[in-house]
């Protein structure tokens, strides 16, 4: 079987020979399947393997979205979940004087429950693990009301996959099957709103927010779930009157994921977002980030100057720390020089690097880290975050005593970050003189690779970013929707980067408290490099939608920023 599969997986381009020889080898080894190898690599998806296991025993494949319109909940019931569970089949609905099951198994043979329930024959179709879990979920939540439940089982997950993939209302099997979910969907956080009469859930894939329409909870359910994830993170269960903030850790198969916890009190109830952080990911490097390849040349050589404040900026979850890491691991190869960090939290555990964790709990903050590691004798120093004007003096402190010090704030473009500094109290001419370059940075939805096909854009979009014209050398694309996306036409996330460099004129300019519009200026004349150009780079190399543009740049920044002469 692995033979047949990993030939199928390689005749529909979906693996290349190699990926299938060496994961057939592992999976030989220890004693996992084939697919399971592939997904833990991260070179397929669990959706993947599954429809070419269809494709090779001639059966139909759906996701669980295409069946939760067509299942019964009666017939479910109706069979033993024993049964269920043994064999890995879920009755779905009746077909005439047939029946549709959908089972994760291919050589899956069930005549009998066809006769159990009455019918003359019995048509499987595949479905993943999850998907099975899902629509078993989602047929238990249709079920019950809330009225009698058992109460909540208190335990830390070890593994998601691992649990009991019956139907059940304990609210920690609740949570379990929503944490899988969000990680089959490659989702980044995890919402859960409460209305009057309506709790919504809701995930965030690709910078979107997406509906889990299949959670329909009652009050109970909602209440017993946000107790589950308290517990699990860690917070006071009594507390509902204030926010609170949190962690835990769990396991979907090979994949751990911390998971950061924040409540939030609202008029009809607690609010509760999850943001799901996977642990065992493979780091990303300077030339995988997407900068264009001049930016990525001079985002190394600044790594080996020997003193100045180099900040890479943007709003939340737009990918400032990869930008920052991958840094890190082409100064963690560089035996001669020492390199420590203080962050909050530490994402990666980098050999030859010195990684310190704040403590807030106990008084040591960003501020206190820089005054101790000035008297360690390093050569680099990464700040994770410069929150307040303590920790932006003592980064300029840092730097002024000849070290490079690698850092990050939230605010808008990189000339936005000379006048946050400002803010924060510090002097012009202190920022002047150390400043060395920003990035700033945000994430733009990809098109799907399977779906992709040319376009032209929007009418009143092409005015706003070609007011002179649309260029003859410019190519559109859009993601016409697909299993592979899930309809959405886009999969993933690519940076798009804005680039300062600190140029003499613009030091002058920042010295003398000169205004943004005019830092700008002086940023162009100096080789600012302006997020629009490089997001229409990644347009027309069908990388991109021309839309994404409209999601990251204010209406005035759309259309080209000329240079005013000197």
């Amino acid at each position: 079987m692995k033979k047949r599969l990993g030939e199928a997986l390689v005749q529909s381009g979906l693996a290349s020979a190699e990926e299938v020889e060496a994961a057939a080898a592992e999976a030989t080894v220890s004693h996992h399947r084939i697919g399971e190898v592939l997904v833990a690599r991260g070179i397929l998806e669990e959706r993947d393997i599954y429809r070419a296991l269809a494709t090779l025993y001639g059966l139909g494949y759906q996701s669980s979205d295409q069946l939760l319109t067509l299942i019964d909940p009666a017939l479910a019931h109706a069979v033993p979940q024993r049964f269920q569970q043994f064999y890995q089949v879920l009755p779905v609905a009746r077909e005439g004087d047939g029946l549709l099951v959908a089972t994760s198994d291919p050589l899956l043979e069930v005549p009998e429950l066809g006769a159990a329930l009455g019918a003359r024959t019995v048509r499987r179709v595949m479905v993943t693990p999850t998907d099975l879990r899902r629509l078993r979920m989602a047929i238990e939540l249709r079920q019950t009301d809330g009225a009698g439940a058992a109460p909540p089982v208190l335990r830390q997950a070890d593994d998601l996959l691992a649990g009991d993939p019956g139907a059940t209302e304990s609210a920690q099997q609740l949570l379990d099957v929503l944490l899988l979910d969000a990680v089959a969907e490659r989702a980044s956080d995890i919402h859960i709103e409460t209305y009057r009469g309506l709790t919504r859930v809701r995930i965030r894939v690709d910078g979107d927010m997406r509906d889990l329409s299949h959670y329909q909870l009652t009050e109970m359910q909602r209440l017993g779930l946000i107790n589950v994830i308290k517990v699990r993170a860690r917070l006071d269960i009594a507390e509902h009157r204030l926010p609170q903030g949190g962690r835990f850790v769990t396991r979907a198969g090979k994949q751990v994921f911390d998971i950061r916890t924040q409540t939030q009190p609202c008029l009809h109830g607690e609010h509760v977002v999850m943001r799901l952080l996977p642990q065992d990911n493979k780091m990303v490097g300077i030339n995988e980030l997407g900068f264009p390849p001049p930016i990525a040349a001079i985002y190394r050589r600044l790594l080996d100057s020997p003193g100045g404040l180099v900040l890479v900026v943007g709003p939340t979850g737009s990918g400032k720390s990869t930008t920052l890491y991958a840094g890190l691991q082409v100064l963690a190869a560089d035996a001669s020089r020492k390199v420590i960090t203080v962050e909050d939290p530490i994402e990666y555990a980098l050999d030859g690097i010195q990684q310190t964790q704040v403590r807030p709990e106990i008084g040591f903050e960003f501020a206190n880290a820089m005054r101790a590691f000035v008297r360690e004798d390093p050569d680099v120093i990464l700040v994770g975050e410069i929150r307040d004007g303590e920790t932006a003096l003592e980064a300029l402190r840092a730097s002024q005593t000849g070290h490079l010090v690698l850092s990050t704030l939230h605010c808008n473009d990189t000339v936005d970050a000379v006048q946050r500094l400002s803010d924060l109290g510090m002097h012009p001419n202190s920022i002047g003189s150390e400043l060395l370059a920003v990035f700033s940075q945000r994430l733009a939805r990809r098109i799907c690779e399977t779906c992709r096909a040319p376009t032209y854009p929007p009418g009143d979009l092409a005015a706003e970013v070609f007011p002179d014209g649309i260029p003859e050398t410019m190519h559109f694309f859009k993601g016409e929707g697909c299993d592979h996306c899930r309809g959405s036409g886009c999969y993933g996330r690519i940076a798009v980067i804005e680039y300062l460099p600190a140029s003499p004129a613009l030091r002058l300019a920042i010295s003398r408290r000169a205004a943004v519009d005019e830092l700008r200026e002086h940023g162009l004349k100096a080789g600012l490099m302006p997020l629009r150009d490089h997001a229409l780079e990644l347009v027309s190399a069908g990388i991109i939608p021309l839309e994404e543009l409209r999601a990251m740049l204010p209406p005035e920044r759309l259309a080209p920023e000329h240079r005013a002469d000197s």
